[in-house]
């Protein structure tokens, strides 16, 4: 192999042919050859790939990265190899460079391996035909627009160990239709999802906190969000131009809903809303007093006209303790109760209308308390069985107390006790 001056003076490798695969062992490559190379091979002793080593290679269609010791692909290494069609990234590779295959229009395959940690910002930006992503568990952090203007990417699987989306990753992304977002990542970048028009489901996991202004900014196929507890901030206009969205659930209920309130219920004084709370969430961040309007930008531009939000976990669990004919009994008044609902999963909503302003952002209401009232009247359900249940627990020991007494006094009593133990049980549960 022979070295040569570039018209710097620095010191470049060449690469030689072998049966029309060009080997690679380093440094850069004379512009003059970069349009004749088709196949490559990195050699086995190259650690990393540097900036720009094979950028504007038009008709290079194939890269071999082998075994080797290969760790770096560095700042647009391959970008603008318009012919390249499938890589696949060796596990011994823990760092894709910013840019490092932009614009690889035809590039339709990528295999990445165990071993890869961090994909660079716009790693992958323009790469019109990669239509699936598969990222390994090792992989921690995806970068600013690493794969913006992946128009044809239908699939994208991400796996627990990413912690971070960075701002614009999946922007234009306008064949993804479902993500689900693993429970190690804390934060959604700024347009994360910007413009990915078919996207239609999102799932969420705890351990989210923040979701990014304009997040999942013109989404137009969303009709249905669900925000976990664990979820701080949502960022500015995150859901703006969402035209099909019409469900927004916030899991965070032992935060957003005021304990003192299902405590004491209206009789205690206290609103149902925590606005502090909620506005440090979805609004401007600063403290309200309880006569101030609570503003949100988030979802500027949906039909959205009500916002949810779970009841404590506790109180859920509370119901579920009762006899299925209480549960029974109390989930058919909630169908008539107008502003709560009970999900499937046996979550009890608490439904708060959103008020379009003229700046076309929203306020959330409780007018004339009807949330408030609708959420006292399930309170008092779950009070009213509670009583009645413990009512009858306690009925029915004295009664057992007393039996146990009547067979103490008469030992030939026989099997009569029992009979009639078992018939008061059935009267006490509205048995003839």
């Amino acid at each position: 192999m022979d070295d040569a001056d570039d018209a710097s003076g620095r010191k470049r490798k060449c690469g030689i042919q072998i049966d029309n695969v060009f080997l690679y062992e380093g440094g850069e490559i004379a512009r003059k050859l970069r349009s004749e190379i088709a196949r490559v091979r990195i050699g086995p002793h190259v650690k990393d790939i540097p900036s720009g080593a094979f950028e504007g290679c038009i008709n290079l269609a194939e890269v071999q990265f082998g075994e080797g010791s290969l760790e770096v692909i560095g700042y647009s290494a391959f970008r603008g190899c318009k012919t390249l069609q499938e890589v696949v990234i060796p596990p011994s590779v823990t760092k894709l460079g910013d840019s490092a295959f932009r614009g690889c229009s035809n590039l339709a395959k990528v295999q990445f391996r165990e071993g890869l940690e961090i994909i660079e910002d716009r790693a992958f930006d323009d790469c019109k035909a990669l239509q699936r992503v598969i990222l390994p568990s090792s992989v921690t952090k995806v970068g600013a627009g690493a794969f913006w203007g992946c128009c044809s990417l239908a699939a994208v699987k991400l796996n627990e160990g990413l912690e971070m989306i960075g701002s614009c990753t999946f922007n234009g992304c306008r064949a993804l239709q479902r993500v689900t977002i693993p429970l190690s990542v804390s934060k959604l970048g700024n347009y994360a999802f910007l413009f990915c028009t078919n996207l239609a489901s999102v799932q969420f996991s705890e351990g989210l906190e923040i979701i990014g202004e304009g997040a999942f900014n013109r989404c137009t196929a969303l009709r249905s969000v669900t925000v976990p507890s664990s979820v701080a901030e949502l960022g500015v206009e995150a859901f703006n131009g969402c035209t099909n969205l019409t469900e927004v659930i916030l899991l965070g209920g032992k935060r957003l809903l005021n304990q003192g309130f299902f405590d004491r219920g209206l009789l205690g004084g206290e609103r149902v809303l925590n606005k502090n709370e909620l506005n440090a969430m979805i609004g401007n961040g600063s403290a309200l007093r309880d006569d101030c309007q609570l503003a949100t930008s988030a979802f500027v531009r949906c039909p959205l006209t009500t916002l949810k939000i779970s009841f404590p976990r506790a109180l859920s669990e509370r119901m579920e303790r009762l006899p299925r004919e209480c549960r029974l009994s109390i989930e058919q008044r909630l169908h008539d109760l107008r502003r709560v609902e009970l999900t499937q999963d046996g979550n009890i909503l608490a439904c708060f209308p959103l008020i379009r302003l003229p700046s076309n952002w929203n306020s959330v209401e409780d007018a004339n308390d009807e949330t408030a009232e609708s959420i006292h009247q399930v309170l008092r359900l779950i009070a009213f069985h509670e009583l009645k249940e413990s009512s009858i627990l306690i009925e029915l020991a004295m009664w057992k107390s007393s039996l146990v007494e009547d067979r103490a006094r008469s030992p030939r009593f026989g099997s009569r006790p029992c009979k009639e133990f078992n018939h008061g049980l059935l009267r006490l549960h509205g048995h003839p």
